[in-house]
């Protein structure tokens, strides 16, 4: 009973770590798009920094994934685990997390379960809010230690393909008007003529250098 009771009483150390998620698109149909789109492929992982006092732990991240407000979990780490070196003060690693293809939209929540591979040790996990600039305490009940999550934003296809088409009405009503006042072919000549004009400036220009060297 007293060898239990002891168990109990020891202090756990605590370790301060600051964890960033970050996202990668990987879609071919919109690979100048930052954010992650809906139902196109995307990798992520988390950059995980010591910013305690004192060298972190070995640790594992047990679980990660993406789930939206009511605990629907859609996207899971496809590995048991991933291990955590030990890292010193202001040191950080980036934990490649998964890569996969999501159906949700808009603002979800990205989580991972992260613990030292020691018992007498816990990680204080905090988020980095990139808007201010500025690290806070990851805190949602009183069982966070071990814990974190954040938001990330996906992208709604339908709104992407809309912008696209929008983009294309666009240039074709330019076009349209350019023709209905100028011409297009009349535009295209008068454009030539003045390519042939820039060309013979500059072989005239060639010419007079080359007679003075």
């Amino acid at each position: 009973m007293s060898q239990q009771t002891s168990k109990k009483d020891v202090k756990k150390q605590n370790f301060n770590i600051q964890i960033i998620a970050s996202f990668k698109n990987k879609s071919k149909k919109f690979k100048n798009h930052e954010s992650v789109v809906q139902g196109e492929p995307f990798s992520w992982g988390v950059t995980i920094k010591n910013i305690g006092s004192k060298p972190t732990p070995e640790g594992t991240i047990t679980g990660a994934g993406i789930k939206d407000l009511n605990d629907k979990y859609f996207q899971y780490m496809e590995a048991s685990e991933k291990f955590v070196r030990s890292l010193n003060p202001n040191e950080e690693i980036f934990i490649e997390i998964d890569e996969g293809v999501i159906y949700l939209e808009g603002v979800q929540w990205s989580y991972i379960d992260i613990k030292p591979n020691e018992e007498d040790k816990v990680f204080i996990t905090h988020q980095f809010d990139k808007h201010h600039n500025k690290t806070t305490k990851f805190w949602v009940d009183d069982e966070d230690d071990n814990r974190w999550m954040d938001q990330v934003y996906i992208q709604k296809k339908m709104e992407l393909l809309q912008s696209r088409t929008n983009q294309y009405i666009l240039l074709l009503t330019i076009v349209t008007v350019w023709e209905s006042i100028f011409g297009i072919k009349d535009t295209l000549k008068n454009f030539a003529t003045l390519l042939s004009i820039i060309f013979t400036w500059i072989a005239a220009g060639v010419e007079w250098l080359g007679k003075l060297l």
